[in-house]
C-alpha cells in the first residue's frame, strides 16, 4: 500500500469519494455506505476509482479479483484490494 496503514488508506478513499461524487456527500458517510447505488459514484467513475485504488496499492489489480459488488463500499473495496498493508 505504498507505505500506507489502514487508517490512512481509508481515509485516502473517502476524500477521492468526496472529491469526485456526483451529488454532495453528508458527514454520515462512512465504510459501509454503498458507493453506487446512493449515486455517490456513476459505474463509469468506479473506472477512476480502479486506478486510484492500483495506485494506493502500488501495483496493478489482478483481473480474477474483480467480480460484481467489489466496488459496492469502501469496506468491501479495502477488503479484496487493500489489506494486508502496515501492521
Amino acid at each position: 500500500m505504498n507505505g500506507r496503514c489502514e487508517a490512512e488508506v481509508r481515509q485516502a478513499l473517502r476524500t477521492w469519494v468526496r472529491r469526485y461524487a456526483t451529488v454532495e456527500v453528508p458527514e454520515s458517510f462512512d465504510d459501509h455506505t454503498p458507493l453506487i447505488t446512493t449515486r455517490y459514484l456513476t459505474s463509469l467513475q468506479v473506472a477512476d476509482l480502479l486506478v486510484y485504488v492500483e495506485e494506493l496499492r502500488g501495483e496493478g489489480l489482478d483481473v480474477g479479483a474483480l467480480r460484481p459488488g467489489v466496488f459496492r463500499d469502501i469496506d468491501t473495496i479495502y477488503a479484496t484490494f487493500l489489506a494486508g498493508g502496515c501492521p
